[in-house]
């Protein structure tokens, strides 16, 4: 499958290699195991229930001498006390989010057969179908597989040249390697026995947890050309030739569940050609919204195999770079479902999964989300906005039990609940205050690159009231006059003379406020709302501490003069100016443009210890490049990740080897290659309303993509654009404009010119 997937000439040698299929509520992981098939599957909202859900730490009532350690440069001093407060509340030890977990796995034995030759498998990113064929003892063998985003069920049908008997079994995953990363496999010790029922041609598995309720797998023969009995875990078809199979994986062990499923499957087509067209209607066509053609040639007939090994041999195809848009897209789309996307999208296949799998929400899940908007899958933002809905009453208290504040405040970490209940000395994340600000953002770029007021002065603007509510009431005015953040904290860096991570006025804390109060002032002066209150916002703007360039001339992370620059990390937080464009300040001082350009320069210069670690810290410093027009320095971050953080199937991992299976780049390598192409901001008028937007056409373009189009990509503004460009100049371009909004179009060069010329240069 070339031209559309992943095909391998081996089957899996590891959970990392099987072939993922998912419709972003269940996730199928298709281990492609010759003669015993294995599926793992998961369910987005479905995690392993292991720590007690407690009340944020009290650290409101000691805020007061927290800061005043601070002050003092007791930095490590106030990240201790925390957790000496902790300890006192019953902490203990520091607490981490319920983790995702591989919940059931369907087996699919051929019994009674003993060898597999000539096998192959594929993922077809256009339909999610995944297969495998091979011989088994000399006769031909099929087994293919999808999540249905019609149906909301697993479909799977088995065709064999030779019928024989199938034994079909339903059970909790069981670990064959346990992998040495992480803390997880002895998770599985903490899920009850396994009960089974049995109807017509269908079992059902249910699981209970120790601290209560459970969940339910189910399976169901829904065509079979053989006879099926009862077998202690599931079925035996007898002498079949071809069946059909449908399963789900419930997030409750209710009765009511099992007869619903029952009820569900009785109306279901008995064809699978028909269940997968009306499945891959809706996919592709949510897909196949944004076309990618790099001129990849010849290479574009290569196996998948040949062309990932091809990438790793000095310099990477533009084949592959359009095969890792697509399976980047395929990977985030699959994945966003009620809830965005986790570390591991919507599936695992280890109890060990690192850092819990949850949502990280200080960059991974920000990284993965980061192309719905221009890739034209704004319906999937969706996800992230239903997910912080969930999380809306446990924010609230966060702000009230740590900080005695109004407003909402969005921990670093989550899954089943939103409580800060994740920090311990070295990571001292109660003092993290960007989560909401930052989540901020991605209401308002909603609305700007669909238009839909209705939305967003629904759900956006109440969202970034509470945020900048939590703001008003945590800044401390200092001595000289300005509001501080403190305590303050960049993610997950600390300072070269502290070696604390404890902090005041990080880079990434006053650049998320700024932005958050500007947006707020846009938004409102333009739909002609809140104007009572605008006063009081431009009054704290006014008052944010200005951004400090260090003696190496780059953007320090810190404001505060005492703090010197860390450059040897994976995260490059301070850049947050730049991740989403490029924010006024730095577009009026050309002091600071060149700044963050030394930044990440400097960065590059000095990775030792951290480089290739952290995919999505990459992507940052990328979005920032490419913002600043930079595009030698943005083919470098693409070439490096391409080169260095993808699977054989095209699945992205964290860190370069590949290492560690991470869904944060799959969305994160689509908005860099997009940032690349084409970029839009809204151009803001004497009223302080948005008057029109400026397209900017090429404006990274990397020297290895001479030539190319793309087309249905969305820009802010409610713009569809189509752009096709020869020897790097654009060639030609079209542009739809269904809200009418005014615009100007420019080349990267014109752009970039008109912004030296506007900063005084």
């Amino acid at each position: 499958m070339n031209e559309k997937g992943y095909r391998s000439g081996d089957p899996a040698a590891s959970w990392e290699e099987a072939m993922l299929c998912g419709n972003g509520t269940l996730g199928a992981l298709v281990m492609g195991t010759p003669l015993r098939e294995r599926v793992v599957l998961t369910h987005e909202k479905l995690f392993l229930p292991l720590h007690e859900k407690l009340p944020p730490v009290d650290m409101a009532s000691r805020l007061g001498e927290i800061r005043a350690m601070l002050a003092r440069g007791e930095y490590q001093r106030a990240a201790d006390d925390v957790v000496e407060l902790s300890r006192r509340e019953g902490y203990g030890e520091k607490r981490w989010t319920d983790p995702f977990f591989p919940a059931a796995e369907l087996r699919l034995s051929l019994r009674g057969a003993r060898e597999w030759s000539d096998y192959g498998r594929s993922l077809s990113f256009e339909t999610g179908l995944a297969a495998a064929e091979y011989q088994a003892d000399g006769k031909a063998v099929r087994e293919e597989a999808f999540v249905s985003r019609a149906d909301g069920l697993v479909f799977l049908r088995l065709t064999r040249e030779e019928p024989g008997d199938v034994l079909l079994e339903l059970m909790p995953f069981a670990e064959d390697t346990p992998a040495s990363y992480w803390f997880g496999p002895l998770h599985a010790s903490r899920l009850g026995e396994a009960s089974y029922e049995h109807a017509a041609r269908a079992v059902s598995m249910r699981v209970s947890f120790p601290s209560g309720g459970g969940y339910a797998c189910c399976l169901r023969v829904i065509a079979a050309d053989g006879e099926a009995i009862v077998s202690e875990r599931g079925l035996i078809l007898r002498g079949t030739g071809e069946a059909l199979l449908c399963a789900a994986l419930l997030p409750s062990a209710d009765e009511g569940a099992w007869d619903a499923f029952l009820a569900r499957t009785d109306s279901l087509p008995l064809s699978f050609p028909a269940l997968l067209e009306r499945h891959a209607a809706l996919h592709g066509a949510l897909l196949g919204r944004v076309r990618l053609d790099l001129h990849g040639g010849a290479e574009r007939e290569l196996s998948a195999e040949a062309l990932w090994e091809k990438s790793r041999s000095g310099s990477v195809p533009n084949a592959f770079y359009e095969k890792i848009f697509d399976a980047g897209r395929y990977e985030i789309l699959s994945s966003c479902g009620d809830w965005p996307p986790n570390l591991q999208g919507v599936w695992t296949g280890t109890y060990a999964v690192p850092w819990s799998s949850d949502y990280t929400n200080n960059g991974n899940v920000q990284t993965a989300i980061a192309s719905l908007l221009s890739g034209n899958m704004a319906e999937c933002m969706k996800s992230w906005f239903s997910y912080l809905d969930f999380l809306l009453p446990d924010m609230r208290e966060n702000a009230r039990r740590l900080f005695g504040c109004r407003g909402i405040h969005l921990p670093s970490r989550s899954s089943t609940h939103g409580l800060n209940n994740h920090f311990d000395s070295t990571w001292p994340m109660t003092f993290w205050t960007a989560g909401a600000g930052w989540a901020a953002r991605f209401y308002v770029d909603h609305w700007l690159y669909t238009g839909d007021d209705a939305f967003f002065l629904e759900k956006g603007l109440p969202f970034l009231r509470e945020a900048a509510l939590f703001y008003e009431d945590f800044l401390v005015e200092g001595d000289d006059g300005y509001l501080h953040f403190t305590p303050s904290y960049s993610p997950e860096n600390a300072p070269a003379n502290t070696g604390s991570q404890a902090c005041v006025d990080a880079t990434m804390d006053l650049a998320v406020a700024r932005e958050l109060f500007t947006n707020l002032l846009t938004a409102c002066r333009t739909l002609g709302v809140e104007g009572g209150s605008l006063p009081k916002l431009e009054g704290i703007l006014r008052r944010l501490p200005p951004y400090r360039v260090n003696d190496d001339g780059a953007l320090s992370e810190w404001a505060c003069p005492a703090l010197e620059d860390c450059y040897d990390h994976r995260h490059a937080s301070h850049l947050y100016p730049l991740f989403y464009g490029i924010s006024r300040e730095f577009r009026e001082s050309r002091r600071l443009f060149d700044a963050c350009r030394r930044t990440y320069e400097i960065k590059n210069e000095r990775k030792k210890k951290e480089k290739g670690v952290m995919a999505f810290g990459m992507v940052q410093a990328g979005l920032a490049a490419a913002h600043l027009g930079d595009a030698a320095a943005l083919g470098e971050t693409i070439e490096a990740l391409a080169a260095n953080h993808y699977y054989r199937t095209f699945a992205t991992s964290h860190d370069a080897g590949p290492s560690i299976f991470n869904a944060d780049l799959s969305g994160g390598m689509p908005a860099l290659m997009l940032e690349a192409l084409a970029q839009s901001y809204e151009a803001i008028g004497p009223e302080g309303t948005i008057d029109s937007y400026d397209i900017v056409l090429l404006p990274a373009l990397p020297s290895f993509w001479p030539s190319g189009s793309v087309t249905g990509m969305r820009l802010r503004g409610g713009f569809a654009l189509s752009l096709w460009w020869e020897n790097g100049r654009v060639a030609r371009y079209e542009l739809e404009n269904p809200l009418g909004n005014p615009y100007r179009v420019e080349s990267g060069e014109e752009y970039f010119t008109r912004l030296r010329r506007e900063a005084g240069e």
